[in-house]
């Protein structure tokens, strides 16, 4: 709950300290130093699971071996290519510069009459060009709360100290998950439930590298963990109609202040990713749900679910607004569903307090009230428990039968569209750019968690949302499960159905992190763990048993569990373990800022130089930077490059020709080219139908050139 509160105390501070260009130590360091303090507090107030000393130390030992490798074998992802190299620069533009506004420099540029030309551009990848004229800035893609937690790595140790980032945020999530598994499956399975998690290889490869995954991972497992908590409390406190009958005079109880803590948290997921608008949408019912039954918890989460989801609404609509208008298509109908989920969840508590018997509710445990309801609805009622298990199982087969009956496109004209179809080229598949292969989200997933690990958690989610369906129609208490359950069933489905990411793996896999590979880690070992006791008590029951043979079959049972949970990810994990890719790009960008003076501008020409390069030379190297787009018959626009080399040399700027694509495209324009990088490496494999394992090689190269005379 500490690391969790803290960050995202900081992921607040960031907006409004970079859009003053704050964002620098001297200002940073007292105030998360303030945010520091005041998440101890919070989390002073949380309840800590019991852990035995043997199980605290195996989850403890599993988070820091697991981080620790990661940053061993940490990627160099600096030269843009994808998400991590976007994260990577925009941390170091946050560090040095103190906003997340780039300055392109229009007047070293040669003027806004340069930018005027729609051949010339200084947008790249994941970076916008906005404004006009002399007001022309580029705007990095992504929330900052990210780029502002690796910027103090940055800070602390450069290039190193950033890129090690996701490392230390990796262990901190293992141990938020590992608290949460303490408290559902109980001290003893927390560390194998943190093993399996911890040693997937979706896992390891977003703590190898810059992402977001790794802080939200950390925050929503924190979250869905106070929320336990928060549901026992309010059970204890629903002693009156607004769960208030412990209530000290002037303070909120317990179940209260956890409740607005788990919906802050939650809620302030979307601070580090905007998708985690999904799971605050999916947890209004639950505090709807909760506030029927007179829980104090329900109150609090709905407010905590509303700060903290304006917060990260403000932040991103004042740091980030370009990037929300290219996610609109999915981003909108996400928000009209957590806008409309929230009006029903309102309208429902209404409802059922209406309608609720005037005498004070029960004691814990009891039934509801006791009206005979006849016909059709008492059979529904009967069988609910049933017909809810039953639908997760038919959800769950449906979704893995997707190959069977389904092929998933999208716009063939999308970007990503035609990413896939070079991708289908080279690995020999049909051409049919379009095709997401969204139906094979499940086949993804059990990849790196294995099919029975699947079974088990399939059979562990209906079985548990039957227990919590016959509780609730008891009259008895919230099962512990019940908040973490709606999450985990309802946030799977819905990304394993429309995964929303480009389909080459291991990059897609990612999108598995946040939600899809915890719950299923967790519903899984809690397969194991019930069938353990399960066979223990049968065992116990059976005529002639004794102490000795009883906890044999537990170990047997658990023992073949234990093996069934973490040999399939190991095996999964152990071609891509020892691998960092990227290596070298770091001394890559090093060599490129040392070809380049004070007096350049860099005129990138080439398609790769324009999508890679432009933020390392600009952000990095501090040369201004512009690209040239290429014409449909030759990859370097002459009358643009005259105009341009004019109007740089006219504001006493020496124009320097920059490419990626190879020397001839600079031999063409009469240039004479030098190497001035020459990077041979590794990076993830890009394959679309086999689940990747050792990478592939990578060629990073870059030339530069005087401009000649006749380009002048």
């Amino acid at each position: 709950m500490l690391l969790a509160s803290w960050v995202l105390l900081g992921a607040v501070a960031v907006v409004p300290l970079s859009l003053l260009h704050l964002w620098r130590p001297v200002v940073v360091l007292p105030v998360l130093l303030v945010a520091l303090a005041v998440a101890v507090r919070v989390a002073g107030g949380v309840p800590a699971p019991t852990l035995p000393g043997r199980g605290a130390v195996a989850a403890v030992a599993v988070a820091l071996v697991v981080g620790a490798w990661a940053g061993l074998t940490h990627a160099e992802h600096v030269v843009l290519r994808r998400d991590a190299g976007s994260y990577a620069l925009y941390a170091q533009h946050l560090a040095t510069t103190g906003t997340t506004v780039v300055d392109v420099r229009v007047p070293d540029l040669g003027g806004p009459a340069v930018l005027a030309d729609p051949e010339v551009t200084v947008g790249s990848p994941a970076y916008y060009q906005r404004g006009e004229g002399s007001g022309t800035h580029v705007v990095p893609q992504f929330l900052p709360a990210t780029p502002a937690w690796l910027s103090l790595g940055w800070w602390a140790g450069g290039w190193t100290g950033l890129l090690l980032g996701p490392a230390v945020a990796l262990a901190g999530a293992l141990l938020a998950f590992a608290g949460l598994a303490a408290r559902l499956l109980g001290p003893g399975w927390a560390a194998v439930a943190t093993a399996a998690l911890g040693i997937s290889q979706p896992v390891l490869h977003v703590g190898r590298s810059t992402y977001s995954e790794p802080l939200a991972l950390l925050v929503g497992c924190a979250a869905l963990a106070v929320l336990v908590d928060a549901t026992a409390a309010g059970d204890s406190s629903a002693g009156s109609d607004d769960g208030t009958a412990e209530r000290p005079e002037g303070r909120w109880p317990l179940a209260r202040r956890l409740g607005l803590l788990a919906g802050l948290l939650a809620g302030g997921v979307a601070l580090v990713r905007v998708d985690g608008l999904r799971e605050t949408a999916l947890l209004l019912p639950v505090a709807g749900l909760l506030a029927v039954r007179r829980s104090g918890a329900g109150g609090g989460l709905a407010l905590g679910l509303v700060i903290s989801t304006a917060a990260a609404a403000l932040s991103a609509l004042l740091v980030s607004r370009p990037y929300l208008g290219t996610i609109a298509g999915s981003l909108l109908p996400l928000a009209a569903g957590a806008v409309l989920l929230g009006l029903l969840s309102l309208a429902g508590v209404w409802l059922a307090r209406r309608r609720a018997d005037p005498r004070p509710p029960r004691s814990r445990g009891a039934a509801g009230p006791s009206a005979v309801v006849a016909g059709p609805v008492a059979w529904v009622r009967r069988a609910l428990p049933g017909l809810l298990a039953a639908a997760v199982v038919v959800v769950g087969v449906v979704l893995a039968s997707r190959p069977l009956w389904q092929v998933v496109r999208q716009d063939p004209d999308d970007p990503g569209s035609r990413l896939v179809a070079g991708l289908q080229l080279r690995q020999g598949l049909p051409i049919d750019g379009g095709r997401t292969y969204a139906e094979h989200s499940v086949a993804w997933l059990a990849w790196w968690v294995g099919v029975p690990a699947l079974v088990l958690a399939l059979a562990a989610a209906a079985w548990l949302v039957a227990r919590a369906a016959s509780a609730w129609r008891d009259g008895a208490a919230p099962q512990p499960w019940f908040g973490p359950l709606v999450v985990a069933l309802g946030s799977t489905a819905l990304t394993l159905y429309r995964p929303g990411i480009t389909p080459d793996h291991p990059w897609a896999d990612r999108r598995l992190v946040p939600v899809v590979l915890p719950a299923t880690v967790l519903l899984a070992v809690a397969a194991v763990a019930g069938l353990t006791r399960a066979v223990g008590s049968a065992r116990a029951r059976s005529r002639g048993a004794d102490a000795p043979s009883v906890r044999h079959a537990r170990l047997v049972v658990a023992t073949c569990g234990v093996a069934v949970l973490l040999v399939p990810p190991a095996l999964a994990t152990l071609p891509v373990l020892g691998r960092g890719t990227e290596r070298g790009e770091v001394a890559a960008v090093r060599a490129a800022c040392g070809a380049l003076g004070p007096g350049d501008t860099a005129v990138l020409v080439g398609s790769r130089a324009a999508n890679e390069w432009p933020q390392v030379l600009r952000g990095v190297c501090g040369v201004p930077t512009l690209a040239l787009r290429p014409s449909p018959t030759r990859a370097v626009p002459p009358a643009s490059l005259r105009r341009v080399v004019a109007a740089v040399d006219a504001a006493g700027r020496r124009p320097m020709l920059v490419t990626a694509d190879g020397a001839e495209v600079l031999t063409d324009v009469g240039a004479s080219p030098r190497r001035v990088v020459r990077l041979r490496t590794t990076e993830d494999a890009r394959l679309l139908t086999r689940r990747p394992g050792a990478g592939v090689r990578l060629g990073v190269d870059l030339w530069v050139a005087r401009v000649p005379s006749g380009a002048r």
